[in-house]
């Protein structure tokens, strides 16, 4: 089954002192690069939340945002005089060396100033829980979209079939129609008179050959097929799904090109257009 690259999902938890959100967003991406803003953590926090999201997503851009829930209670506030002091002096010195006049309130958050209770760190317990309510929200979108994904390609491939069959009943067509007028022209440029028919014979033979297509049918018709079980595995298929779609473009060209005919371009040009927008819809997903 399909899952997609997009999705969204935002975990709290509360416990006093001990109170954080997480908020996720993923997007389509080649690669996992996974970038975290919000409160600084420590690296045994950051190696350990850097870890959940690689063996949880996979693939695609993560933007992941860790804060503390805002203070309601002004009884557990106490100042930062310490930070205030610290980032007053750097904007100090900054107006003095170039004259510019930055405003505190640019630079840092209420919580940098104001702090709840004892100031604990954050538990790595508290964060990672709130990052698995986050991911699994993003799970659920992710397979949520990855299902209307798979739905949507599989009724393009039910319809790509239908013109491949329609391509295989012209095509049939085609080497009879072609022989017929090459008959007319010949016989036009005799004057009526006899045709070697041998001769003629190995000219509709190479005729049939240069516009013989059923090669091409039948590996489409793989690829296909091959197509529709990658759509069935619990497991990424992503990449190969876009390799089938090279492979399906490259055989329909080959398909466009020998037959030349203008109701089996039409159908081609309709069957690229398919394969386009199934070549969208597959960029996003895993």
């Amino acid at each position: 089954m399909l899952t997609s690259m997009t999705g969204f999902g935002r975990g709290a938890v509360d416990k006093g002192d001990q109170a954080v959100q997480v908020i996720v967003r993923t997007y389509n991406a080649r690669f996992l690069e996974t970038k975290i803003r919000g409160i600084a953590l420590i690296p045994e926090i950051e190696a350990a939340v850097r870890e959940k999201i690689n063996k949880s997503l996979i693939r695609g851009t993560v933007h992941v945002s860790i804060e503390k829930n805002q203070v309601s209670n002004k009884d557990n506030l106490s100042f930062n005089r310490q930070r205030f002091e610290a980032v007053e002096n750097i904007l100090y010195e900054i107006q003095k060396e170039y004259g510019r006049s930055l405003d505190m309130s640019s630079l840092i958050s209420f919580e940098d100033l104001f702090l709840k209770g004892d100031n604990n760190e954050l538990k790595e317990k508290t964060i990672m829980d709130a990052l698995n309510i986050a991911l699994d929200q993003v799970q659920t979108m992710r397979d949520k979209e990855g299902q209307a994904i798979h739905n949507d390609t599989l009724a393009r491939l039910v319809s790509l079939t239908d013109q491949l069959n329609s391509i295989g009943t012209l095509s049939k067509e085609l080497v009879t129609d072609q022989k017929e007028k090459l008959q007319k022209r010949v016989s036009k440029l005799m004057d009526n008179a006899a045709i070697d028919e041998q001769r003629f014979a190995q000219e509709v033979a190479m005729l049939a050959d240069r516009t013989d297509i059923s090669e091409e049918l039948v590996r489409i018709r793989s690829h296909i097929d091959q197509f529709k079980a990658l759509l069935e595995l619990e497991e990424p298929t992503g990449k190969r799904l876009s390799f089938l779609l090279q492979e399906l473009s490259r055989e329909i060209n080959t398909v466009g090109s020998k037959s030349g005919t203008g109701a089996i371009i039409n159908i081609v040009v309709d069957f690229k257009n398919q394969l386009e927008k199934i070549r969208e819809q597959v960029q996003n997903v895993l």
